[in-house]
């Protein structure tokens, strides 16, 4: 298959490369584009297995090298990197593998560098066993549509949803996407474990987290600002799992500032 990079774009400026989540896709951030576009220039890719882009395949390794070369073939330099749960891991594999040779800072919104809990580790998923959620994997791919369900009830911090996306319509996106596929990027996902690439970042890294979520400890936050050797953790109130949407105010004004200046702290 042709690779094929669908992108979403607004503004002028520097440069924000957003990473969505998994079962999401690159216009989930629109709200994000319209209050930072005034002064950055912001793109999302559709990540493999989602949206429109293909010929990548549906791995956090297929999707950093999807990155890899929408960077290199549009000559992105002094980008900051923005992913959001499954896109802040794309965004670790990709320094990891390919350097930072153009991207100047990251910011990771609520995720893990390890989604799997262990003996030395109670970061991962909240309240699942390794176990659990690795067999989560056939259950996606018997039962998409209660798997949607669940997965939407468990984004936000509230019943209610987003102020730009409710509960009932993060399902129905969710429940759009192809069963197998997410399956696929599900398992791996789960597989990675970036705290070494953590660890190693030779860019500033902001970690954003909602003290309410219900996907990932707001703790890990702490874990990244003290472990990456340029970090500084922001845990907002009254967010869950996707502080972009939920608190979209406070999440791109911290965004825009960490962008400008990445060495001053938040």
């Amino acid at each position: 298959m042709r690779s094929q990079i669908h992108i979403h774009r607004q503004g002028a400026g520097p440069v924000l490369v957003f990473l969505h989540g998994w079962t999401m896709a690159g216009d989930i951030f629109a709200d994000a584009f319209a209050r930072l576009g005034g002064q950055f220039t912001c793109l999302a890719p559709d990540l493999p297995g989602h949206g429109r882009s293909a010929g990548f395949s549906a791995t956090v390794e297929g999707a950093a090298e999807m990155l890899d070369t929408l960077l290199r073939e549009d000559d992105l330099r002094e980008v900051t990197l923005v992913g959001w749960s499954l896109g802040a891991l794309v965004g670790w594999e990709y320094l990891a593998r390919f350097g930072d040779t153009r991207v100047r800072a990251m910011v990771s919104i609520d995720m893990s560098p390890r989604p799997l809990n262990g003996d030395d580790w109670d970061l991962g998923l909240s309240g699942q066993t390794a176990d659990e959620a690795l067999a989560k994997t056939g259950w996606f791919r018997d039962d998409w549509p209660r798997a949607a369900r669940a997965i939407a009830r468990t984004m936000f911090a509230g019943t209610g949803g987003a102020p730009g996306l409710s509960v009932a319509q993060a399902e129905a996106r969710i429940n759009a996407q192809p069963a197998p596929v997410m399956a696929e990027f599900w398992e791996s996902l789960v597989a990675c474990d970036h705290r070494t690439c953590v660890r190693a970042l030779s860019v500033p890294l902001l970690a954003i987290h909602g003290a309410q979520s219900r996907v990932y400890p707001p703790q890990t936050a702490d874990w990244l600002a003290r472990n990456a050797p340029k970090g500084t953790a922001l845990v907002l109130p009254g967010a869950g799992h996707a502080p972009i949407l939920e608190q979209p105010g406070p999440s791109c004004a911290a965004i825009a500032r960490f962008a400008t200046n990445p060495v001053i702290a938040l």
